[in-house]
């Protein structure tokens, strides 16, 4: 394996755009539940900090996982860049601490609540390192550090404190990117069950069930709040993703790692049940005004981002590993 390659196998790169789908969806939703409207989007620098932050928090734990499980790598995963020699394992730990530097100051130059939101997923990204070898529980912090990208997302458009206490939408936007991210969460954690057995012949059923039940949460959650207003645009969003998880349960669901690999590329299809009422929905949300998604061209990357991001998470598998 060549140096380029097994980098971009450790940073686990077909799973970048899946990221940039993740805050883009979460910087919209904070707009559209705070009502700031279009006229002044940031000229879209904030949201190209805020994907930049993400990317990177998502490459510095995927060097720090590599480096911490090295010595497990060199006898279940030898072709890997550090127990092939490729990279010293202080390369790639100081490359971690460098790339998660760097994107808690992107995220805290936005605003000081973004900057806490990188704090808690590198938190949670160091939760997750040391214990993912040893209890099956881990998935949980893998889960929230991916729902954490919608929150980071989220956070640029949060209002002063003292307009959050006394909104009365405030419950109502509360609710509605927390539902979001309880989808999203279970999607990763599911796929995160799965691929904990990803090397075994013969998982244990159990786990493997319940991972299948959490891939299935999301067409609930993600859509709950846009089916009763919106069911037409409701069913455009679920289908990509029904479509695609039906194809991983059944056509790639053997072997392990082709099927999490799959899964894998389907994380911007959750995000796109949520888009798809987002941007076609009129009015959207708190929103009291008619608008079309063509006028809008953030709302029509809102919703061509997610299915652009699956199509090429699924190409870039071919360049390198996801797993």
């Amino acid at each position: 394996m060549s140096r380029l390659r097994a980098l971009l196998a450790t940073l686990r790169i077909a799973n970048a755009p899946s990221v940039v789908s993740n805050v883009w969806l979460g910087y919209i939703l904070g707009r559209v539940l705070w009502g700031k409207g279009w006229d002044r989007i940031d000229n879209l620098h904030v949201p190209a900090l805020l994907i930049a932050a993400g990317l990177l928090l998502y490459f510095a734990g995927n060097l720090v996982n590599d480096w911490f499980d090295r010595a497990w790598d060199e006898s279940r995963r030898p072709e890997r860049a550090l127990p092939s020699g490729l990279f010293k394992p202080r390369t790639y730990f100081g490359a971690a601490m460098i790339t998660a530097a760097v994107g808690f100051i992107l995220a805290a130059s936005v605003r000081l609540e973004c900057g806490l939101c990188a704090l808690a997923i590198i938190a949670l990204v160091t939760v997750y390192t040391h214990f993912h070898k040893q209890t099956l529980w881990s998935v949980v912090p893998m889960g929230l550090c991916r729902s954490g990208l919608y929150l980071l997302g989220f956070l640029a458009s949060w209002p002063a404190w003292d307009h959050v206490r006394t909104s009365p939408e405030t419950f109502h936007v509360v609710a509605t990117v927390s539902t979001l991210a309880v989808g999203l969460f279970c999607y990763i954690t599911g796929l995160s069950l799965s691929a904990r057995y990803e090397g075994m012949a013969h998982p244990p059923p159990g786990p493997l069930v319940i991972s299948k039940a959490l891939l299935i949460l999301p067409l609930l959650a993600m859509s709950c709040w846009f089916m009763p207003r919106y069911p037409l645009f409701g069913i455009i969003g679920i289908i990509p993703f029904l479509m695609w998880l039906t194809l991983c349960l059944t056509r790639f669901r053997r072997p392990i790692p082709r099927y999490v690999s799959a899964l894998l590329a389907g994380i911007p299809l959750v995000d796109f049940i949520a888009a798809a009422p987002l941007a076609l929905g009129p009015p959207s949300m708190l929103w009291g005004t008619y608008r079309n998604v063509l006028e809008f061209p953030h709302l029509t990357v809102l919703l061509i981002l997610p299915l652009i991001a699956f199509i090429l998470g699924r190409l870039l598998q071919k360049v390198a590993p996801a797993t």
